[in-house]
């Protein structure tokens, strides 16, 4: 099976999932339309819901579709800190043609135990389809040391691909680069575009494969700008 990511094994992600469980998504409405402008920008792969692969795959081109298989209650005006149960499963990614699934695991919470065993799961029926899983998993905080034992937590569970929050300093993620797959960083909260790109490229020199970004890039004036901006720094960190 091949990861979502470039041929230099670095990825630009776009994450557009966010409306299966918050809303208002200024930036979002039209996910055909943003869709269409990060890929023709250059991104490599998008995390989507069901309903936006089903009905916008024409719009991917040739990025790579990772299918969300888990949801959590909706939240207005913001995130909480709520349960995510599987509601699709491997067989609807190979359906609809994702070459990758994602589920998420949020550190620390009552519900850590479950989700755990929900990716070990995924992990597995993913292997047998020859699909690859990427395992979202994060700690509360951006203490490099717990952040690297989720990177860790998500290769033994038999993750190809983990997206993780970024430390700080950003650069400490080497210190999760030995766990043995490919890392990439999620954007967060949004952020100053100036300083989320050069987190990113300090990330890149301390050996992440790419970043998987939201609503830094949907949410940004220009989202297309946003990701050749981010191109430039994963992809020309490879050369």
């Amino acid at each position: 099976m091949t990861p979502p990511l470039a041929a230099d094994g670095r990825g630009v992600i776009v994450a557009i999932d966010h409306p299966l469980y918050s809303w208002p998504c200024r930036g979002l409405e039209d996910r055909e339309a943003l869709l269409r402008a990060v890929v023709a920008a250059g991104a490599d792969a998008v995390i989507v819901s069901y309903g936006t692969l089903r009905d916008c795959g024409d719009a991917l081109g040739d990025a790579a579709p990772i299918l969300k298989l888990d949801l959590t209650t909706l939240t207005l005006e913001g995130y909480g800190t709520t349960e995510y149960v599987e509601a699709w499963t491997v067989d609807d990614a190979v359906r609809l043609g994702a070459g990758a699934v994602l589920t998420f695991v949020q550190v620390g919470t009552p519900f850590e135990l479950a989700a755990l065993q929900l990716a070990g799961r995924v992990a597995a029926a993913a292997d047998a389809a020859g699909v690859a899983y990427v395992c979202e998993i994060m700690p509360a905080g951006d203490d490099p040391l717990a952040i690297a034992a989720c990177c860790r937590t998500a290769a033994e569970l038999g993750a190809r691909i983990v997206k993780t929050s970024f430390p700080q300093p950003s650069a400490a993620i080497a210190d999760a680069i030995g766990c043995g797959i490919p890392v990439v960083l999620a954007g967060g909260d949004p952020r100053d575009p100036a300083r989320s790109l050069a987190d990113a490229a300090d990330a890149m020199t301390a050996g992440a494969a790419g970043v998987a970004f939201g609503r830094n890039v949907w949410g940004a004036a220009d989202p297309a700008a946003m990701v050749r901006d981010l191109g430039r720094i994963v992809h020309g960190a490879a050369s």
